[in-house]
């Protein structure tokens, strides 16, 4: 793309949204709403490019990639939903290679509200990694309210408690659909508390911006969401840019 200047990853997305044939918009815009709701049953595989370009206090940037397949599935008459993330740190503070693996299923019932989604969520440390524990576990729980038919608002909440280890995460579901597969969402803003240290230690805010397109037959997401965190603790991440290409499977 001609004149492009700025992030790369921004002019990615620009350029690839730039081809996107083959998808009626109303199922883009069905597609993308789905795509920007974490209780929605939509299978996609989603390949999250975490570029972080400062720290607190520590001169250096990093960049970390994480697999993160999202698997509906029906059982015992029930809607579930499966999500696996397998990040890797390739760049950064710290050591790099394989990090925690956390994985969640959520049984997602519907409403007349919306949705409301429970379910339990495990978290596996990376055999490196210095904590007592490399194993915890807890409760997840979500809602979604749509409220008419462009803008979706809701809450998601993990919490994994272990030896010494006690974490809970706020994620806000804000996504509103701007048509021909365009939305605008609050993004992955998880809001951390720390239990034992006894306080917040990642208070980010941000926006997503992301298309819903067709590349060769496949429908895509692409999207890219900034974040900055609040929290000044030294080493913590300060911003980064998230660059997602996610490839939806959408139930016939």
């Amino acid at each position: 793309m001609q004149g492009c200047t700025g992030l790369r990853a921004g002019c990615v997305l620009l350029s690839l949204a730039a081809f996107g044939f083959g998808v009626a918009a109303d199922d883009a815009d069905e597609l993308s709403r789905q795509a920007t709701d974490p209780t929605a049953s939509l299978m996609a595989f989603n390949f999250i490019n975490d570029f972080r370009t400062s720290y607190y206090d520590v001169d250096d940037n990093g960049y970390e990639f994480r697999f993160q397949p999202v698997i509906p599935f029906r059982a015992w008459g029930t809607s579930n939903i499966l999500r696996v993330g397998v990040p890797f740190q390739i760049d950064g503070p710290g050591d790099e290679g394989l990090k925690s693996v956390t994985l969640f299923d959520l049984v997602v019932l519907q409403q007349g509200w919306g949705r409301f989604a429970v379910g339990p969520v495990v978290n596996m440390a990376e055999s490196s990694d210095g904590s007592l524990t490399k194993f915890t576990f807890g409760p997840a729980v979500g809602a979604m309210v749509p409220v008419g038919d462009k803008l979706n608002l809701g809450l998601f909440n993990q919490n994994l408690f272990g030896n010494e280890v006690g974490i809970s995460q706020l994620q806000p579901i804000v996504a509103y659909q701007l048509g021909h597969g365009w939305a605008l969402s609050a993004g992955d803003l998880q809001f951390t508390y720390d239990w034992e240290r006894g306080e917040w230690v990642n208070l980010p805010i941000g926006f997503q911006v992301g298309k819903v397109t067709n590349l060769g037959g496949q429908a895509m997401r692409l999207s890219l969401n900034p974040q900055w965190n609040l929290r000044d603790i030294e080493g913590l991440n300060k911003f980064k840019v998230v660059f997602t290409i996610a490839i939806l499977a959408p139930a016939k």
